[in-house]
């Protein structure tokens, strides 16, 4: 037969075991959501968005070969393009230039339809740096202008080529930031003493008449 006692001690006990249950639980849900949250934060996607402009730069048509196109911009001239920078994620992405003096973004429009309509065309020149920002915040499945200027800098160029194919950035996305070197589209050659127009000539008939 079971005492009065035995049974108050039983029914004392199942609270803290339940209570024990509980606590466990939610510790486990805490940490999955600590992780998938690091996990959706360390593989957001950000990549080459749809627009692009080359400027004034010299481009070689698809007879050429190689994997990635060409724009070439001779020693006298201004290097400025354009590039767009898509966020693929379900999340906003704060997109960071690393290398603010090359890389630097427009602000976002408010109507997604104005995510092509530069600030102005390349082929007149960069914006004033005041027109644009080092950081941009980009929302899901929207594309941000990317501006690129003179990525050369002031770097002495003797009869050859310089070659740039990737933009410095970093992205930081629910609280966590990270580098994110982003491939550009193709790759920019800056070099070489004669004219662009006399070097494009000469690969034109190099590579297309063989």
């Amino acid at each position: 037969m079971t005492s009065g006692a035995e049974v108050e001690s039983a029914e004392v006990g199942r609270p803290r075991r339940t209570a024990r249950i509980v606590g466990a639980a939610v510790t486990l849900a805490l940490v999955a959501g600590v992780a998938a949250w690091q996990i959706a934060a360390r593989t957001a996607v950000v990549e080459l968005g749809s627009g692009s402009s080359t400027g004034n730069g010299a481009t070689l048509p698809d007879c050429v070969p190689g994997e990635d196109p060409w724009v070439m911009f001779g020693t006298d001239e201004d290097v400025v393009l354009v590039q767009t920078v898509r966020n693929s994620s379900r999340w906003p992405v704060t997109v960071i230039s690393t290398n603010p003096d090359v890389f630097r973004f427009e602000p976002m429009a408010d109507d997604f339809l104005e995510d092509y309509l530069y600030l102005k065309n390349p082929a007149d020149g960069a914006p004033e740096r005041s027109q644009t920002s080092d950081r941009v915040v980009i929302p899901p499945d929207r594309e941000a202008t990317m501006w690129i200027v003179d990525p050369q800098g002031d770097l002495p160029i003797s009869d050859g080529w310089m070659m740039f194919d990737t933009a410095d950035l970093a992205v930081h996305v629910l609280g966590v930031e990270r580098e994110l070197p982003l491939p550009l589209r193709g790759k920019i050659a800056v070099g070489g003493f004669e004219p662009t127009a006399g070097r494009l000539d000469r690969a034109l008939q190099e590579a297309c008449e063989a």
